[in-house]
């Protein structure tokens, strides 16, 4: 048996297809109404929350480096660097500060 041609040649009619439809969707469904409120608000959520921790990443760097400033005039007046508590007034510890990063390869 010979393996169908992927090519048609010119005296064969073109098979026919059918036409191509739209989804009927009910939007009063309320299955259909939860379907597409998740959808939209995995997408919100999915583009939101990453933007919102990218711009207080940002902004806990301007502060990091105000704070440094700080520390800075501050030993050039007084001799000594800024304690932690004074540190924490100004800046909340994040919880990436207290970890130890350890390569143990």
């Amino acid at each position: 048996m010979r393996a169908p041609s992927l090519h048609r040649s010119w005296g064969q009619p073109r098979p026919i297809m059918p036409p191509c439809r739209a989804i009927n969707i009910d939007f009063s469904d309320p299955d259909t109404l939860v379907a597409v409120g998740g959808a939209l608000l995995g997408v919100a959520l999915g583009v939101g929350v990453p933007a919102f921790y990218i711009s207080r990443d940002r902004r806990d760097e301007q502060r990091l480096e105000e704070l440094r400033e700080l520390n800075r005039n501050t030993k050039m007046q007084t001799g000594e660097y800024m304690t932690k508590e004074e540190i924490a007034a100004f800046r909340r510890p994040r919880w990436t500060d207290g970890r130890d990063f350890v390569d143990d390869d």
